[in-house]
């Protein structure tokens, strides 16, 4: 037998201050990080903006159009020089959450383009919208956009429908806006 004395087990308290420290750590080596990255997302997000302007709907300048509607999706409007508007929303109801996107309305109330910015779409299947080609097909549509499986013309992403869906939401959104600012 022996004479050792026995080992203390650490407390809770000792278990319960140790746990808060890993908390702290972590939580300060987080903060730190986002202010890293803050103005370089922040600077990349306003140089993809300015990208799809001039994808949508080129022009020499644009100028923002107070919007003080109801949609809460509607991020900002934009008036194009003397080629008609942009209007950037958010689409709630895209397969993987919200599609932020714009569309260009030409002065004759035609779709001059549309430009996906940001969305979780599923990769190879909703992330298609964003494909110059498959959003080609919205140019020149007039008053709205909907998918052919719900009388529309908008040929449906295959294998995403409800992606599809949002996007011509979108568009449609974006006609809305026009018409409630009267401008469309």
């Amino acid at each position: 037998m022996s004479n050792a004395p026995a080992k203390k087990e650490p407390g809770m308290a000792m278990l319960v201050i140790v746990l808060a420290a890993i908390c702290l750590v972590i939580a300060a080596l987080l903060g730190l990080v986002n202010s890293i990255t803050e103005g370089p997302i922040a600077d990349n997000t306003a140089k993809t903006v300015q990208e799809s302007l001039q994808v949508v709907l080129p022009a020499d300048s644009y100028d923002e159009v107070e919007y003080t509607g109801s949609d809460a999706t509607v991020i900002a409007v934009y008036k194009a020089g003397e080629n008609g508007y942009v209007v950037e929303c958010n689409t709630p109801n895209g397969f993987g959450g919200p599609i932020d996107m714009m569309t260009g309305i030409g002065t004759d109330g035609s779709i001059t383009g549309i430009a996906v910015i940001s969305h979780a779409e599923t990769s190879g299947l909703g992330s298609k919208a964003t494909d110059p080609e498959w959003q080609a097909q919205f140019i020149g549509l007039s008053g709205g956009a909907s998918v052919t499986k719900d009388g529309g013309t908008i040929e449906s992403i295959t294998g995403s429908t409800i992606t599809s869906r949002a996007i011509c939401d979108g568009v449609n959104i974006a006609y809305a806006v026009l018409a409630e600012l009267g401008l469309g």
